[in-house]
C-alpha cells in the first residue's frame, strides 16, 4: 500500500486533501462534530455509498473519506458548444434533484466524466440556498471556465408551474417592503419570494431616512397558506471589522416596514422567523467559548448574518389579519 499523498492544502480554511490508493480524505485541522455528522448524513442521502465512504475525528482534527470515482476531470475535454451545453444542463438537472439544497461549487475540477456519466465531487459547500443564489453562482462558476461561450439563456427559470398555481386565485395582494442597510464596503443583496416565486432581487443601499421601497403583487387561492421570504446574502467575514474586540464596521440589513394590501402589518413583523447562516469560523469560536448559537430567531428586524427571514400568513389575508391582530 502506497503512503498517503498530500495533494491540496488551504491554510486559510485550515483544510487539506490527501490521496490514498482507493479514496481521498478531506481533512479539517479543527473539530466540529455536529457539523460533520450532519454533513455526512446529507451526503449519504444525496450521493449514497458510491461517493461517501466514512468520516472520523480525533482530539484536534476531523475528516471525510470519499471514494475515487472513475472518469476524467471536465477540464481535460475540448470546450465545444455541445460539451458546454452538456455540462450546463447537467448542473441544472443536478440542482433540480437536490433543490432547495445545492452543491454550490461548479468548478470544472469538481466535475468527473466517465462516458455518459457525469458526477460531482467536493461537496464542502453543500447546503440550502435560494434559487437566485444558486443560479447566479452556477452561471458565475461556469462563466469563469467557459467565458463568452457559455449559453446563459439555459439558466432562465421556467415559471409555468407557478402560473398554473395562480389560475384559481381568489385575491390579489399588493406587497410594499421598506428595507435599508448599513455597510462600509459591499451592500447586502436581497431576494424576496412569495412561496417559491422570486419577486425581487437587488442590492439594498437605502438608508433609514430614505429606505429602498420594493413593491409587487401576487395572486392567492382562498385558504392558501403562504410565506413571504427575505433571503439576505453577500456578507463575507471581511465585511466586519473589529478593534479591541469591538465591531468598528459591519454590514446589516434592516426591515423598516411591511405593508400588505395597503395595511401596515406593524408589530406582526415580529412573527417572522429568522434563520441565520453563521460564518463557520466565528460559530466555532462561539462554541469553544461556551456560547450556544440559536438556530432560529424571532422578534428580529435586523439581519446581521446571511440567512432567511420567513413570514407566514393565509388567504383571505384580511381574515387572517383579524385573527392574529386581536
Amino acid at each position: 500500500m502506497a503512503p498517503a499523498k498530500l495533494i491540496k492544502s488551504n491554510p486559510e480554511n485550515k483544510s487539506e486533501v490527501w490521496e490514498f490508493d482507493n479514496h481521498f480524505r478531506k481533512k479539517w485541522l479543527y473539530k466540529d462534530e455536529p457539523w460533520l455528522e450532519k454533513h455526512y448524513e446529507m451526503l449519504k442521502d444525496t450521493c449514497g455509498d458510491v461517493y461517501v465512504k466514512n468520516f472520523g475525528f480525533n482530539e484536534t482534527e476531523m475528516w471525510l473519506d470519499t471514494n475515487k470515482l472513475p472518469g476524467k476531470l471536465a477540464t481535460t475535454f475540448d470546450f465545444t458548444p455541445e460539451f458546454i451545453e452538456r455540462i450546463s444542463r447537467f448542473c441544472l438537472e443536478q440542482y433540480k434533484k437536490t433543490k432547495p439544497f445545492a452543491h454550490f461549487d461548479w468548478d470544472l475540477n469538481n466535475i468527473i466524466i466517465s462516458d455518459n456519466n457525469i458526477s460531482l465531487v467536493d461537496w464542502d459547500n453543500y447546503g440550502m440556498y435560494s434559487e437566485g443564489q444558486v443560479l447566479d453562482k452556477m452561471k458565475a462558476d461556469l462563466k469563469k471556465s467557459f467565458g463568452d461561450k457559455l449559453i446563459e439563456n439555459i439558466f432562465f427559470v421556467d415559471k409555468e408551474e407557478y402560473e398554473a398555481k395562480n389560475n384559481a386565485s381568489s385575491e390579489k395582494l399588493k406587497f410594499v417592503l421598506e428595507l435599508y442597510s448599513e455597510y462600509w464596503k459591499n451592500p447586502p443583496i436581497v431576494e424576496i419570494y412569495i412561496n417559491d416565486v422570486s419577486k425581487y432581487k437587488s442590492m439594498i443601499k437605502g438608508t433609514k431616512d430614505s429606505p429602498d421601497i420594493i413593491s409587487f403583487e401576487h395572486d392567492f387561492k382562498e385558504g392558501e397558506k403562504w410565506t413571504l421570504v427575505i433571503d439576505r446574502y453577500n456578507k463575507t467575514e471581511k465585511e466586519t471589522n473589529f478593534i479591541n474586540g469591538k465591531i468598528l464596521n459591519d454590514q446589516l440589513l434592516h426591515i423598516k416596514n411591511i405593508n400588505i394590501d395597503d395595511i401596515d402589518i406593524g408589530s406582526l413583523v415580529f412573527k417572522g422567523l429568522y434563520t441565520p447562516n453563521y460564518p463557520k469560523r466565528w460559530a466555532i469560536q462561539q462554541k469553544q467559548a461556551g456560547i450556544e448559537l440559536p438556530k432560529t430567531l424571532k422578534n428580529v428586524t435586523i439581519m446581521g448574518h446571511n440567512g432567511r427571514w420567513v413570514f407566514e400568513a393565509e388567504s383571505p389575508f384580511y381574515m387572517w389579519l383579524l385573527e392574529n391582530l386581536y
